[in-house]
């Protein structure tokens, strides 16, 4: 097998901020000792290796934690090639090195039991084999980590597609945009503005037709075909060309919102739900958005606090029926590690637990977060199309359903992501995300026992 060191070394960052693999031995002699045959394999060997590496771990069979620390190395790897990929292809024009993502990325220090969860874990416990491979599930959350995401922004990189730009992208809001940011004319507005809805029509409706077949994934570039049917006038090259044009021009300015820099054009707050403002004068859809927004916050927050209370309540009633009963270590857990901002280590003690991998397995952080996640999407999204419905007209509110509920799931994927590398953090504080703040506003009716 090519490269087969990279399921026994992990690439680390030495003192210098470069990135640096370390031999583990033992996890060495185990893999020689336990996959000789699939190591001298030269063909397919990386796929059965893993899959075998992967069924050991998840079977919590002998071996485990190497097979698991095995996993951790090939993926570190995949984590540098990803840093080395984006710095070759944006390098030169943007000023960007490698050496300045891996410090954001390179976390893994080669603990069997962290007191953290690096992204190497976070990759491998996120991990569906039946969804997509494990280099491409390595490649898609190394590029959207949150970290990686802001530099990246304020070196004016922004990685989603010219064809995912346009594909999301609301007509009256880029019509805003190209009139107050870019300052084009009401005729190039216009065909721009047309264009995009005939590009809409016809790759939207595709792209339905893909996944209900099963296909899905980034959006590829249209076809031939697909330009021709869109403006059957010019040819696909010239309408490709505008294409591109037009979606570099969204590009700019979605950098400048989201890295919190604009130019000419003030965002309502820093691109948040930058897709659902709209209407007939400049200044009224400030009303409005301003509006929509401060009733969007008020909702989120409300219902955020209602749907954690809903899990909690649940993980209590279930930890209750344990032998011994645990839903009073979970609760006051919960606050000690989100509230208190004290370490898994620290918390085992102080609930009667002996290790901090009891805490964290107790706790399952992950598992309430998405359990929130799935309580809070619909009732959300439900409670902002109420709200739009009195601030937009009815044609504008059917465009809105389209993408609603996506949006809104990206919002919320968003905050768990907030969530999630506060939890993460070796030295977390105290309350600092959204969703530990309304946590922590709701913990103390189970610590007292009250109804929440």
């Amino acid at each position: 097998m090519d490269n087969v060191f990279r399921y026994w070394q992990l690439v680390r960052l030495t003192s210098t901020g470069q990135s640096q693999p370390i031999e583990l031995p033992t996890v060495k002699t185990w893999l020689e000792d336990t996959y000789a045959d699939a190591l001298l394999d030269l063909e397919g060997a990386d796929r059965r290796l893993q899959q075998a590496l992967w069924g050991v771990w998840q079977g919590q069979d002998s071996g485990h934690d190497l097979a698991q620390m095995s996993l951790r190395c090939w993926i570190s790897h995949q984590i540098r090639n990803t840093c080395v990929s984006l710095a070759q292809r944006y390098g030169d024009r943007h000023g960007l090195e490698a050496a300045d993502l891996f410090p954001l990325v390179l976390d893994d220090n080669g603990h069997a039991k962290p007191t953290y969860r690096p992204l190497s874990l976070e990759i491998l416990t996120s991990f569906d084999p039946a969804k997509a491979s494990l280099g491409t599930w390595c490649n898609l959350l190394t590029k959207s980590h949150p970290a990686l995401t802001r530099l990246l922004l304020e070196k004016g990189i922004y990685l989603a597609s010219d064809w995912a730009i346009l594909n999301d992208s609301e007509r009256e809001r880029v019509r805003r945009i190209l009139r107050e940011y870019h300052l084009w004319s009401d005729f190039e507005i216009d065909q721009a503005v047309e264009l995009l809805a005939r590009y809409q029509a016809v790759y939207q409706r595709d792209r339905l037709r893909q996944r209900q077949a099963g296909q899905t994934g980034r959006c590829p570039e249209p076809t031939p075909a697909q330009l021709q049917e869109m403006m059957p006038s010019l040819s696909p090259k010239a309408v490709k060309a505008q294409l591109k044009h037009l979606a570099s021009q969204l590009r700019q300015y979605r950098i400048h919102a989201r890295s919190g820099n604009p130019q000419i054009y003030q965002p309502q707050d820093d691109g948040e739900l930058e897709r659902l403002g709209g209407s007939q004068t400049r200044f009224e859809a400030e009303d409005d958005s301003n509006t929509f927004l401060r009733r969007y916050r008020q909702a989120l927050d409300q219902l955020l606090g209602q749907t954690i209370a809903e899990a909690i309540a649940a993980n209590v009633s279930r930890l209750s029926r344990r032998t011994p009963p645990q839903d009073g270590p979970y609760v006051q857990g919960l606050h000690l590690r989100l509230c208190e901002g004290v370490s898994m280590t620290q918390i085992a003690p102080r609930i009667g637990l002996t290790s901090q991998v009891q805490v964290t397995r107790l706790l399952n952080l992950k598992r309430l977060r998405a359990d929130v996640r799935h309580i809070l999407i619909p009732q959300l999204t439900a409670a902002v199309r109420q709200e739009a419905a009195e601030l937009v007209s009815a044609d504008r509110l059917r465009t809105l359903d389209a993408t609603l509920e996506t949006l809104l799931s990206e919002q919320v994927d968003t905050l768990m992501a907030d969530a999630a590398a506060e939890a993460q953090s070796p030295k977390p504080r105290k309350v600092k995300s959204r969703f530990a703040a309304r946590l922590c506003a709701k913990i103390h009716t189970f610590l007292t026992g009250q109804t929440p």
